[in-house]
């Protein structure tokens, strides 16, 4: 016997309200987190800034640790978004690289909270005791979801030992990124602007280095 009309519409419904809880519980942890930092946020503080109940949001995320780690993968993906818009298509190889490291630093002044996120919640991670069920999301090695996405644009093109170096001056300019954006708010923003620009020359002239 099939399904009724009114209980389709009642789960769509239900899974709607589910979808937006988690999403305003998602935002509302990316608010705190960003305002006061993870580890001196509270469910009950996620709860109220997001509107709905603890026990809503205790049925979603078991810990804020889960609630850092969604954001965090959100805020990646901004960044790497970001990044994608800038590497026109049809390139490939070392020029692919080259337009993809320049892409991530032309991204940095509409992603500074982003990547000033992903710094808080690398030290967050291993500073604080965490959950067996966060341990096992979240890989040890900072920026490495970066790292291999960027890694796509290009790393088929090479050898192993040479997309592992391309890596590495990938995770080696969005650690920088990540570094500046903690270190930039008490900055005025003409110092910002020296910072990040002697910080592209210095990943752009490895780069060179190694497509030499």
């Amino acid at each position: 016997m099939g399904t009724s009309s009114k209980l389709r519409k009642y789960r769509y419904d239900h899974e709607d309200l589910e979808t937006n809880s988690r999403s305003a519980i998602a935002e509302a942890g990316r608010v705190l987190f960003l305002k006061q930092g993870i580890a001196s946020t509270t469910m009950g503080e996620i709860a109220e800034q997001a509107g709905v109940s603890r026990v809503t949001v205790y049925r979603h995320f078991p810990e804020c640790g889960a609630i850092a780690f969604v954001v965090y993968n959100q805020m990646l993906e901004s960044i790497l978004e970001a990044t994608r818009t800038g590497v026109p298509t049809g390139v490939s190889g070392l020029d692919a690289a080259r337009h993809c490291l320049n892409a991530l630093f032309a991204a940095y002044p509409s992603q500074e909270s982003a990547f000033r996120y992903c710094a808080a919640f690398s030290s967050y991670y291993a500073m604080e005791e965490r959950s067996d069920e966060l341990e096992e999301w979240y890989d040890a090695r900072e920026f490495q979801g970066l790292a291999d996405a960027c890694a796509a644009f290009f790393g088929s093109q090479f050898d192993r030992e040479t997309s592992g170096r391309l890596m590495a001056l990938t995770d080696a300019a969005a650690s920088g990124l990540c570094g500046l954006a903690v270190a930039g708010s008490p900055l005025n923003q003409t110092n910002v602007e020296s910072r990040l620009r002697n910080l592209q020359e210095l990943i752009l002239g490895q780069f060179d280095a190694l497509a030499a």
